[in-house]
């Protein structure tokens, strides 16, 4: 089964980083989808704990760039120690996305404005 240009567009952000030549899309996408993923397996102090601060300001631009603002905002914060930060930031988060099909959402919108955003797939479509 051949998968549609947004799946192949999805895939290659989590499986090869956006691929071997990025458009901002790509790059975008593959950045708010790492630090996603950190929250989503241990919290956003977690992602803060595991990101460079390049990464970090990738991931702040890559929710910006989806619209994704309050998710922008989490990464902008300066965690320290405590629980209750924790606790804030986490719930911050959830607030901005409160589901995977959030994300997807925003990509969808975003891919059917600006399709030149994000690189040809193997299919060799723009659009």
């Amino acid at each position: 089964m051949k998968l549609s240009r947004q799946h192949e567009i999805w895939n290659r952000a989590c499986l090869e980083s956006g691929g071997a030549t990025p458009a901002i899309g790509d790059r975008a996408l593959t950045s708010l989808l790492l630090a996603h993923g950190l929250v989503a397996n241990g919290g956003v102090v977690h992602a803060f704990e595991c990101l460079s601060q390049a990464e970090l300001s990738a991931a702040v631009e890559g929710f910006s760039y989806f619209g994704l603002t309050g998710a922008a905002q989490v990464f902008q914060q300066v965690p320290d120690d405590s629980e209750e930060t924790e606790n804030r930031l986490n719930q911050m988060y959830l607030a901005a996305i409160p589901s995977d099909e959030t994300l997807a959402h925003a990509f969808r919108i975003k891919l059917v404005a600006a399709p030149e955003a994000f690189g040809p797939t193997d299919s060799g479509s723009h659009a």
